[in-house]
């Protein structure tokens, strides 16, 4: 049983199992002082992914440290991958998409 769970779960809002061959939307945390980057919160649709990240940012704002935050369009198979890697460094990975994440549209 291949795939990952996408969406939050919480608050009435449903969460559902979406096979390795789909498209989500992720947020990409990139670690400016350890050069490297993880992925969070996997989403189906590009809004969700947007308020996601605008849900790390708040997060991360008061803290020490501080990754940049964006959106990337990735598959779930690639997702599930990059879970089981710690301090990505490799150049393949999932870029991010033209907006990031303090620029959503209002």
């Amino acid at each position: 049983m291949g795939g990952v769970w996408v969406g939050v779960g919480w608050f009435g809002l449903a969460r559902r199992r979406v096979p390795n061959a789909a498209v989500i939307f992720a947020v990409r945390r990139d670690w400016p002082d350890w050069h490297t980057h993880d992925f969070v919160a996997p989403r189906s649709t590009e809004a969700e992914a947007v308020r996601a990240a605008h849900n790390e940012l708040a997060y991360w704002r008061r803290g020490p440290a501080r990754p940049a935050v964006s959106i990337v369009r990735m598959s779930v198979n690639d997702y599930r991958i990059h879970r089981d890697r710690r301090d990505c460094r490799a150049p393949d990975c999932a870029a991010a998409t033209s907006r990031r994440a303090g620029q959503a549209r209002s």
